[in-house]
């Protein structure tokens, strides 16, 4: 059954082992149960910027095999460029015992090797030239994807409560391109509904659906990169539809003057 228990602290009454137990217990309770289910991933936080060499890393937090990661001020490391691709990766340490704690912590460093899931995770990718600055702004949805000189957010996982999913900043752009189509699929509108209404987070399974639903397939890819590459290539088959709808009502029009 459901139930709720705190320590209560009165004047002259002992402060047992208990009590103690109770309150740091608690948040790890909650935080156990909050997330239960969850993938691993970002769970908020992480925006990544590049300022004169040097990449940093904002305040956030991660999830990580049922643990809470936490990291309360930025991170900075070195990052001059390459012109070769490589990978920002955080690598989760052997958990520590220390006198009055247990510490989990981790490494984030520059990598030309691809991440090791069974320790690592990606939080961008990107390729460097010489003389270029590397942007973390994106001018459209096709622009995540740009090769140069540009973070690229596509592979690294946001955690979700049926495991993990795409970036939200990546989807709401897809919700707000999609809505300057005029949409008439009803698919399409619910989609893109519960973007924004969810601030662009849903469930990897949410994606899956409707990307099988609008190519009409029986399966779908699965990881973030080939789920971004079908939502990209169904958004211009919207966007080329518009355009020719368009010309279409010009000529209509014209023919109808003359």
């Amino acid at each position: 059954m459901f139930t709720y228990e705190y320590p209560e602290f009165e004047k002259k009454h002992l402060l047992t082992a208990e009590m103690l137990e109770q309150l740091r217990d608690h948040p790890r309770h909650y935080s156990e149960l909050m997330f239960y289910g969850y993938g691993n991933g970002i769970v908020n936080g992480c925006e990544l910027s590049w300022e004169e060499n040097r990449l940093t890393v904002d305040k956030g937090i991660l999830y990580w095999n049922g643990n809470l990661y936490f990291m309360k001020e930025p991170y900075a490391l070195d990052c001059f460029p390459e012109n070769q691709l490589r990978y920002l990766k955080v690598k989760f340490l052997k958990e520590e015992k220390q006198p009055g704690k247990i510490r989990g912590g981790t490494s984030i460093y520059l990598s030309k090797e691809p991440v090791d899931s069974s320790c690592e995770m990606e939080l961008c990718r990107f390729r460097l030239q010489v003389g270029a600055r590397l942007r973390n702004s994106h001018q459209d949805f096709r622009d995540y994807a740009t090769e140069y000189d540009t973070i690229n957010i596509i592979h690294a996982p946001f955690a979700s409560a049926s495991g993990t999913t795409m970036n939200p900043k990546i989807l709401l752009q897809y919700a707000e391109e999609m809505l300057e189509t005029e949409m008439t699929d009803a698919f399409d509108i619910v989609f893109v509904m519960n973007l924004l209404a969810n601030d662009g987070r849903v469930s990897r399974m949410v994606i899956k659906r409707y990307v099988m639903r609008s190519s009409r397939r029986d399966n779908s890819s699965d990881t973030n990169g080939e789920l971004y590459q079908e939502l990209l290539s169904g958004l211009s088959n919207r966007k080329r539809q518009r355009s020719g709808g368009d010309q279409n009502g010009v000529i209509q029009k014209r023919i109808m003057l003359m």
